[in-house]
């Protein structure tokens, strides 16, 4: 996914992607591990914890790539593809590994073609002037 980015040179590249996505996992793994050791003291873990904060923790990430200017709003597209990123890293943490692939695939597919797409958002912002 980051690898798109990373050929049209834009800020957020394929190092962003990858971290994000290995950073998830890393996550992830280390939950479900973590639940285990609980588990097996007799505690109950609940593992969507670590979803849930690593959904809100990547969402901020994305807000960071979102660029506000004076008449310019960019950057959701990188934000919303961040997020994927984060999915496909949650996918691959759970041993989900078609999932992790097809999800990458599938994101990557989708930034490839937008690209071809004549109004990508350029016309469908108000007129504040």
């Amino acid at each position: 996914m980051g690898l798109d980015r990373e050929l049209r040179h834009r800020r957020v590249g394929i190092r962003t992607y990858m971290m994000v996505s290995l950073g998830a996992a890393a996550f992830i793994i280390v939950g479900v591990e973590f639940g285990h050791q609980l588990q097996s003291q007799g505690l109950s873990p609940d593992p969507t914890r670590v979803t849930q904060g690593l959904m809100g923790a990547i969402g901020f990430i994305g807000a960071g790539a979102i660029i506000k200017g004076d008449r310019r709003v960019g950057g959701i597209a990188t934000a919303a593809s961040l997020w994927v990123a984060g999915a496909v890293g949650m996918a691959a943490g759970l041993g989900y590994t078609f999932m992790s692939i097809a999800t990458a695939g599938f994101a990557a597919a989708l930034l490839a073609v937008s690209r071809f797409m004549k109004h990508r958002g350029a016309d469908d912002r108000p007129d504040t002037g």
